[in-house]
């Protein structure tokens, strides 16, 4: 019995040891010459980094265009950036820049751009400031996540509710500027 206590005792003091003596090995392990750097990005940054993924990104929305109006599945890329940055080795700023949208398929109805497959599509570029320019790291590669049947069925219902929302606003819009136009030939022909 006093030998089994012992050693419950003995693995008890190790494992205490060890578990004070790691934290101590994780701090050793911490770069204080090299302190991490702010990961967000300046307006200036931001603005800069917008424009040269615009540019890069022209292709990629040409090529979805083209696949709906072939009537293939096609991603409705928005025309939003996600900015993700990150610093790599020496404070290097390096950020990965995604641009998605849902994946529909136009030969199949549910709304104005066809029916969702339940698929998110991203494009993922990947940049590093080099010099105040930004330079490619890696060639963009799509990512993606599918959600399913339900998914793809609601996202269709959803763009379907916006398509007659939009409908509605013109409609709404185009009744406006008619009576707008109709008070002011009235008015015209009264001052004559």
């Amino acid at each position: 019995m006093k030998m089994r206590k012992l050693t419950l005792s003995a693995a008890a003091i190790l494992a205490a040891a060890l578990f004070t003596l790691a934290p101590a090995r994780n701090a050793a392990a911490v770069d204080f010459h090299n302190p991490r750097a702010q990961r967000d990005l300046t307006p200036a940054l931001q603005k800069s980094l917008t424009d040269k993924v615009s540019d890069e990104a022209g292709p990629y929305f040409d090529e979805q265009d083209q696949r709906r109006a072939a009537k293939k599945t096609y991603v409705d890329l928005q025309q939003k950036f996600e900015y993700l940055p990150n610093y790599g080795p020496r404070n290097q700023l390096v950020v990965s820049v995604k641009l998605g949208g849902v994946e529909y398929d136009p030969g199949k109805p549910g709304s104005s751009k066809g029916a969702s497959t339940g698929t998110l599509k991203y494009l993922v570029f990947t940049y590093a400031l080099e010099g105040g320019k930004w330079v490619e790291m890696n060639k963009p590669k799509w990512e993606q996540q599918a959600l399913g049947a339900k998914a793809a069925e609601q996202m269709t219902r959803n763009q379907a509710r916006g398509d007659q929302r939009k409908a509605a606003i013109e409609k709404a819009q185009q009744a406006h500027a008619a009576a707008a136009a109709a008070a002011a030939a009235a008015q015209k022909a009264a001052n004559h």
